[in-house]
Order: C-alpha cells, then structure tokens, then sequence
C-alpha cells in the first residue's frame, strides 16, 4: 500500500498546501524528523494523510517544499543589488543579516539532521549556499579593490564561509548546551568576519 502510495503522481503545490509546508518547518525543530512518521506529520498539522500523500510521496518531499519556500524568502537579502552600494561592509551586513532572519526559529538540530537523513533536501540547501558563497566573493573583491577591506586570499574566506555554513551550522553538539538559535550562530559569525575584514 504504501509503495502504490509512493508511486502514484503528484498535484502542483497549491498556495495553501505550500503554506503548510512552510508553517510545519517551525514545528519539527525539536522533534527527531527522521524518525517522524507521516501519520505524525498529519496528526501535527491537522492535515489528513490522503491529501498530504495527494501532493507528496514522501517526508523528504515535504521538508524539501517547505525549506525551498524557506530560501525563496531569502532572495532579496540574496541578491547581486547588494554589489550597488557603495559601502561593501553595510552590504555584507545586509546580507547576512537578511539570512540570519529567514532562519529565525529554525534550530541547528532540524539542520544537522536534514544533512544526515534527507540528501536530497540538503541539495538545496547546498546550491543556495553557492549563491550566497558567489556573493559573498563578489563583496569581498568589491571592498578591498575600494580600500575598506583588508586586503586577504578571497578563495581561503570562501572556503571559511562555506565550512560555516556546511560545518559549522549543522553541529547540534557543539553549541547545544549553550542555546544557540542560527541566527545567533549567523549574527556572531558576521562580527567575526567584519572584525577581520575591517581596516582599523
């Protein structure tokens, strides 16, 4: 039954179905999504298992809706405007606090076990991260060809950012006990690479 269910096509997400796969990534940050059920998933949002399964064959599915809904909120702070401005270093904030915001809510556990359990949503949050990596290389060239950055091997900050992003981010263990939201992890981040960017 379950594999009639898997093989049967697909509805296009409707506004609403999208809505509830964006409203129930906030809703599984402390729960072990891996083992979660879709009998759970419906019992948590209220939504009966028939019409999930009508647009969703699986729960990697459903956590890949909702994370790509998650990072299309992104784009704007995303986004090569930020390489009109002037001021490279207010860019960068922009930026990475425009990210640090779209996570808001989002744990560092719900992200460590996407990148364990469900490749094929990690795969998104991967391209994403090149984008955002892109930029992040286009703002560094930026300001040190303007003199406000200090003048560093672009390859090895990126190489930084992205260890952050894929490491760093998703390490539950490490920053558990402390309470760390994301966006704590993204804010304190920023400083830290302004800090060093900065010229005195």
């Amino acid at each position: 039954m379950g594999r009639k269910a898997i093989d049967r096509p697909r509805k296009k997400l409707t506004p609403k179905m999208k809505s509830w796969a964006r409203d129930l990534i906030p809703i599984l940050q402390n729960r072990d999504i891996e083992a979660l059920t879709l009998d759970e998933i419906s019992e948590l949002t209220g939504k009966s298992k028939s019409t999930i399964y009508v647009y969703f064959s699986s729960k990697e599915e459903i956590y890949t809706a909702g994370v790509e809904l998650i990072l299309g909120e992104m784009a704007q702070a995303v986004s090569l405007e930020v390489l009109a401005a002037e001021d490279m270093e207010q860019s960068l904030r922009e930026m990475l606090t425009g990210i640090g915001k779209g996570i808001d809510g989002i744990s560092i556990r719900f992200l460590e076990q996407i990148k364990l359990h469900f490749p094929e949503t990690w795969k998104v949050i991967e391209a994403f991260t090149d984008e955002v990596l892109h930029i992040l290389e286009l703002i560094y060239k930026k300001g040190m060809e303007m003199g406000s950055f200090k003048k560093f091997n672009i390859s090895l900050l990126t190489t930084l950012d992205r260890h952050f992003v894929l490491n760093i981010m998703t390490n539950n263990d490490a920053f558990c006990e402390q309470g760390l939201s994301l966006n704590a992890l993204v804010t304190e981040y920023l400083e830290l690479r302004l800090s060093a960017l900065r010229k005195a």
